[in-house]
């Protein structure tokens, strides 16, 4: 690969680092497999060799991490619009907290490299640590595909909260949004609520409920 230019890259390298630099923190082997090598039969081991030419050219950094599990992510658990009732709180938290099964295992992981956004724009995150963080993170790309299959064009307008940061100071940063541009008020704000007690649901909740802005709560 030439890792000079990023004429090498094919459509599917650049929809993947991309994603990487500017929408999400990062993703495990099975996440970027399932997403954009589906079609493979062996579809795993078809991208872990592109990952690794990836990774050759210092566009992505590969690591081991100890993550936990990630329950399935096929609905919210609150879908909110101004206008609606409140939820309810302490319903919420008992399926967030219920939901994890098994304990952390070692994965695989990628995250974009400094070339990668210089290249791309956006951020990188080479060196993670094996935190609930970095669960919460997988959680927050795991979302982030979903979208990307079901909603392309939301997909196309999701700012990560790394991006959106800067345009947030002393407010409550949210995992992502969709919305035009980090600065406009967004349609609708997302967050994986990993296993958020009552109070901080309650507390996503009344931020969302005083900007008067629709939510989404994983």
């Amino acid at each position: 690969m030439d890792t000079n230019t990023v004429t090498a890259l094919t459509t599917r390298d650049r929809e993947v680092i991309l994603a990487l630099c500017t929408k999400v923190r990062l993703f495990t082997l099975d996440q970027i497999a399932s997403t954009w090598w589906s079609e493979s039969r062996s579809s795993r081991q078809t991208a872990q060799r592109r990952l690794a030419k990836l990774a050759e050219g210092e566009l992505v950094h590969r690591q081991r991490l100890a993550v936990s599990p990630l329950p399935k992510l096929d609905t919210p658990v609150i879908a909110w619009s101004p206008g609606d009732m409140d939820p309810d709180f302490g319903a919420a938290a008992w399926i967030l907290q219920s939901r994890w099964k098994e304990g952390s295992k070692t994965t695989t992981v990628y995250t974009a490299t400094k070339k990668a956004t210089r290249l791309f724009g956006g951020k990188s995150h080479k060196k993670l640590k094996s935190t609930p963080q970095a669960t919460h993170d997988l959680g927050v790309s795991q979302i982030y595909l979903g979208l990307l299959q079901t909603n392309s064009e939301n997909a196309k307008r999701w700012i990560g909260e790394d991006i959106l940061a800067p345009y947030r100071i002393r407010q409550k940063l949210p995992d992502a949004v969709i919305a035009d541009a980090p600065n406009t008020n967004p349609d609708l704000v997302l967050e994986f609520g990993g296993s958020y007690n009552r109070p901080r649901v309650q507390a996503f909740h009344k931020d969302c409920k005083d900007r008067n802005l629709p939510y989404e709560l994983w």
